[in-house]
């Protein structure tokens, strides 16, 4: 009871202490507002990534978890279209455990430059619209040309979803507007669907 007790009191004193992040959504930069039924969730992604197949995107996900069944699933793949090399991919993460998803965040630098590929990696925590939690890692590599930015969306005090943007470094001044507004974009959607029984 003691230890339930420490861990509902750390949560609330993170809640307190998350700061509401001001982003501006223009949606002359997205491309259509896309769902996930199970997620419950609606977002955009910037203009020009397309997504491709789903059974592609399942082949992909069916190789990471026979490689490691703890790690979060992949269910959308976007591509970029207009300058290339850069992906946006969404990640359910349900049913990893809390404990978990919040090992890998507190060690952030060790668990996801294990191989030396970043040059730093930046945490912040802020909330925004319908998400009072979301949790942010900024991966760069200048020598590489590489960044990777990973949001983490929790409810509950759990991360149920997750969106990776990856592109070159060099286009991140420009791409700043676009990945804002797309993250501007992530809501909850509560989509209700009726079925008529034939009488």
């Amino acid at each position: 009871m003691r230890n339930v007790f420490i861990i509902l009191l750390s949560f609330l004193l993170l809640c307190s202490c998350v700061r509401e992040r001001s982003m501006k959504y223009d949606a002359a930069l997205l491309e259509p507002e896309v769902q996930n039924v199970d997620l419950m969730i609606a977002y955009q992604v910037p203009a020009g990534y397309k997504m491709v197949s789903q059974s592609f995107t399942d082949s992909v996900a069916r190789a990471e978890l026979a490689a490691n069944p703890f790690t979060e699933k992949r269910v959308t793949i976007f591509v970029d279209t207009l300058i290339g090399n850069s992906t946006i991919c969404l990640y359910d993460m349900r049913a990893l455990p809390y404990e978990r998803t919040e090992d890998r965040l507190d060690f952030y630098f060790s668990t996801y430059n294990a191989n030396g590929q970043w040059e730093s990696i930046e945490k912040n925590t802020f909330r925004h619209g319908d998400f009072k939690q979301i949790t942010e890692l900024d991966m760069v590599n200048t020598s590489t040309d590489r960044r990777l930015l990973k949001y983490y969306f929790y409810e509950d005090g759990k991360a149920q979803f997750s969106i990776d943007y990856y592109f070159r470094n060099s286009y991140y001044n420009d791409l700043k507007p676009y990945i804002e507004s797309s993250l501007a974009s992530v809501k909850k959607s509560h989509e209700i669907i009726i079925e008529l029984l034939d009488q």
